[in-house]
């Protein structure tokens, strides 16, 4: 009799040992001790003098490890970002995986009409892929950036139609206090809740390497933390220019980027919700150009992953990413190494999970469903599979005879649907059959993917008020832009 099992979950990919990480945290706390971290914002500086931190004459904050430690330590290690519709609360930290599209792209990419600039439009096309695919449950924020809209009052025309387009938690613009505190109006409205008690909107929060944290981004952080609303702290160190060429100096550098970023969350407001993000990679030396879809790149990844568990608050990295100008090979073999990593490093909060291209500089509705694809290929190898009588099927064995097969068999039919992943795009069909329906490319059925998933499309349910009051909400904070 066979006792029932299961395969064992995915081991965790960390590549540093317990020395590896106490060294970067020293050295980190080095930096902070001793080199110092520019903060362009005046409230953060007088809130981090306040708590013991600082400030010399160029706006250099320096501070005690000890400080640094204990903020850090007063970070939950899990929260609950609350969403619209019914069943889609995610819990970072906690367990589940916060997947959402591509962030800021400024072009498109699509199979009918090639590279061009990003508009409204697309904004929307993304929002609703982003609604269909069952793998992504985050809006997002600048799934691409709308370049026909004006740049002053963007995040209100994206916001409102992440607002009212998706039921599924979403992010918001963290560009200086004043958009930070639209989009908290426009929260407000949406959720019904006038006082935010839970929270419902991340938003981003990038440093500037080396060693600075500017005035917009940190009176994102600022507004978002005082609201308890999640900040997301991300040191997008490129290893070779914004960093050391050397790993282990960029991964220090943005370490301690995001430890004094972290630290400053809990100054405003202890207990805020906060996740842990290093996003960074290295350049092609060769060009001088971005590459995050490298095997750097998922170094960094790793460790982002293993530093949130060692803080204990959740992380954010990886993604499908790729430098690749197209929907091709390239673009499918670094996005799997990258995502793949992703998950095997246990992120807990994925930005850029679809759709990426071309180092971030573009998005592709078509590589956004293929990805979705990659994504649930490898839900399926971490799902396992169970070992027990009925799922060796020896009776099944016993009744085939050999070099004979198994497909007229009712426990095929019975488990071949549930025990092999089916994709939806991928073409597994014989050479023939594919000539013969047209040959597509995996791009070309990625567009068909996306049609197919847009004319499906139904918007949520929304209470009329409440739409309305956005609406006019919106249309007052545009007012006056032609």
């Amino acid at each position: 009799m066979t006792t029932p099992t299961d395969t064992q979950p995915v081991p965790t990919l960390d590549r540093l040992d317990a020395d590896g990480i106490e060294a970067i945290h020293d050295t980190s706390m080095e930096i902070i001790e001793e080199i110092g971290i520019q903060v362009n914002h005046d409230r953060a500086l007088q809130t981090l003098e306040e708590h013991g931190a600082s400030v010399d004459a160029e706006r250099i904050v320096t501070a005690d490890r000890e400080l640094i430690e204990d903020a850090v330590d007063d970070a939950p290690s899990s929260f609950t970002l609350h969403g619209r519709g019914p069943d889609t609360d995610l819990d970072i930290g906690a367990g589940d995986i916060l997947r959402a599209p591509g962030y800021g792209p400024p072009n498109i990419v699509t199979h009918a009409e090639g590279r061009r600039n990003s508009q409204l439009a697309d904004f929307e096309v993304l929002l609703k892929l982003a609604h269909e695919e069952d793998v992504i449950n985050c809006a997002g924020y600048n799934l691409c950036e709308p370049n026909d809209v004006d740049q002053s009052v963007k995040h209100v025309a994206m916001l409102q139609r992440s607002l009212t387009m998706t039921d599924m938690p979403i992010m918001g613009s963290t560009y200086g206090e004043d958009r930070a505190e639209t989009c908290m109006e426009l929260l407000k409205l949406a959720t019904d809740d006038p006082d935010l008690d839970r929270p419902y909107m991340a938003g981003l929060i990038n440093t500037v390497p080396p060693r600075s944290l500017d005035t917009r981004m940190v009176g994102g952080l600022v507004t978002y933390a005082a609201y308890g609303q999640p900040t997301v702290i991300s040191s997008f160190t490129m290893a070779g220019a914004s960093g050391p060429a050397t790993l282990a100096g960029s991964l220090a550098q943005a370490n301690a980027e995001n430890l004094l970023g972290i630290a400053l969350t809990q100054f405003v407001n202890p207990g805020a919700p906060v996740v842990y993000g290093v996003p960074s990679s290295n350049i092609d030396i060769r060009y001088g150009s971005l590459s995050i879809g490298s095997a750097e790149s998922a170094l960094f990844t790793s460790f982002a992953g293993q530093m949130g568990r060692y803080y204990d608050i959740p992380s954010r990295g990886g993604g499908s990413l790729s430098d690749a100008k197209t929907v091709d090979y390239q673009a499918g073999f670094e996005s799997m190494l990258t995502m793949a990593v992703t998950a095997f490093s246990q992120v807990d909060f994925v930005l850029h999970a679809a759709g990426i291209l071309e180092s971030y500089s573009a998005i592709s509705p078509e590589k956004f469903v293929l990805d979705c694809e990659l994504i649930r290929t490898l839900d399926r190898f971490v799902e396992g599979y169970p070992i027990d009588e009925e799922h060796f099927a020896l009776d099944v064995m016993s009744s085939v005879d050999p070099s004979g097969h198994f497909l007229a068999q009712r426990h095929t039919l019975e488990h071949a649907e549930e025990t092999f992943y089916m994709p939806d795009i991928i073409d597994k069909r014989s050479h023939g059959d594919w000539e013969e329906d047209g040959s597509k490319t995996a791009f070309e059925l990625g567009s068909e993917r996306v049609d197919a998933l847009l004319a499906s499309y139904e918007a949520p349910d929304i209470d009329p008020d409440i739409e309305s009051a956005i609406s006019t909400l919106a249309e007052e904070a545009m007012a006056g832009v032609e």
